[in-house]
């Protein structure tokens, strides 16, 4: 995405908004997000297996609330659920039944 793109607006992180004008795609922002969140826990996890006090203000620290995180970071990013049509698509096309 350009920076002029309208699109733009619906891009509420400065950081993402800052590598969309570095001329990253959509994609590479939301693997930088993901590999983040993901070496994030992982750091969580292991400081805590050796001080179960660390990190106090991280959370759980579960899948799901990585996963959260994730989605989170996606949105901020400007990134939309799929439309409705696309989720009421058959799980196999018919053509490949």
């Amino acid at each position: 995405m350009e920076a002029d793109d309208p699109r733009m607006d619906l891009v509420d992180c400065d950081i993402a908004r800052m590598r969309y004008e570095a001329g990253e795609t959509g994609i590479q922002i939301a693997e930088g997000w993901a590999t983040a969140a993901v070496y994030a826990v992982l750091a969580v996890h292991d400081g805590r297996a050796k001080d179960p006090k660390a990190f106090p203000g991280y959370g759980d620290g579960t899948p799901e609330e990585t996963a959260r995180r994730i989605v989170a970071r996606l949105l901020d990013a400007g990134w939309r659920p799929p439309d409705t049509e696309c989720l009421d698509l058959p799980d196999i096309p018919e053509a490949a039944s």
